[in-house]
């Protein structure tokens, strides 16, 4: 590819960027958030933190559309094919911070924008990521259309849901609450998890293969099956491995130990990159 084609997607990258930006700034205010007064004035890190994640997940997607460029039919068609699925990654993008809103921060709607609850903003930067990484492995594969795409954002988000729900049933402490009074501590394992099961999942569907609805099916299965059975053995073994002198859902309700969230949440993100590079 010729130098100043590269620079005509570069372009077209900040031109997505630049849009994707605009249009999650006008769903904000249409909410009673002004996203740019809040980062600026009033230096809210919560508003800056979900805003990067956003931004990151929306240029996974764009990394998607274009590592197609080595099996496109031509540079117009290429750049076409680009802005359809940079429009459509953000389109998604949107989605998803409705639905995490809904299903998996649940009435906690608005509390890392208009104030500085930088746990929640955390957890909504990485269902931004999660749903980029998923947008990613969709969008770079050549064969994949728009309703394949959609597909896999639909599965995504219902895994995003589950896996985090599951989570929740499996601590002994209430963790929506806990991030509601903003615990970093309580914030970062779900984050750990959230972007791990991204990767899972991005994997699962790069590995899909060429094979029928079925097939696909059980290599997604495989991936994800055994993901989340880790997870629930890494959560048991967390507290005698990571921390072996402590109590974990002590030191992340009662000491608010941000280390140990910390390493708790980096312990999924072990598992996904473990479940991605031996079943991959």
């Amino acid at each position: 590819m010729r130098i100043d084609q590269l620079l005509g997607l570069m372009v077209e990258a900040l031109v997505i960027v630049f849009v994707a930006k605009l249009l999650r700034d006008q769903a904000l205010k249409s909410r009673g958030y002004l996203v740019n007064q809040l980062v600026v004035k009033e230096r809210s890190l919560g508003a800056a933190i979900s805003q990067a994640g956003y931004m990151i997940g929306i240029l996974l997607g764009f990394l998607g559309a274009i590592s197609f460029a080595s099996r496109a039919t031509g540079y117009a068609y290429l750049v076409g094919h680009v802005a359809l699925f940079g429009l459509l990654a953000i389109a998604l993008q949107l989605a998803a911070d409705r639905i995490s809103d809904r299903l998996i921060f649940r009435g906690l709607a608005g509390e890392g924008v208009k104030d500085d609850n930088v746990s929640h903003s955390l957890g909504k930067a990485a269902v931004s990521i999660a749903t980029g990484l998923v947008l990613r492995g969709a969008m770079a594969d050549p064969s994949a259309g728009v309703f394949a795409c959609l597909a896999w954002f639909a599965v995504g988000q219902a895994l995003m849901v589950v896996a985090v729900l599951f989570y929740c049933r499996l601590t002994p402490y209430d963790d929506l609450a806990e991030i509601k009074r903003n615990n970093l501590a309580a914030a970062f394992p779900i984050v750990g998890i959230l972007i791990g099961l991204g990767v899972v999942i991005e994997a699962a569907v790069v590995a899909k293969g060429d094979g029928g609805v079925l097939d696909t099916g059980l290599q997604v299965g495989k991936f994800l099956g055994v993901s989340l059975v880790l997870v629930y053995l890494f959560r048991l073994a967390a507290s005698r491995v990571l921390l072996p002198k402590a109590k974990l859902a002590s030191e992340i309700v009662d000491q608010r130990s941000v280390p140990a969230g910390l390493q708790e949440g980096v312990s999924f993100f072990l598992v996904s990159l473990i479940v991605t590079f031996f079943l991959s």
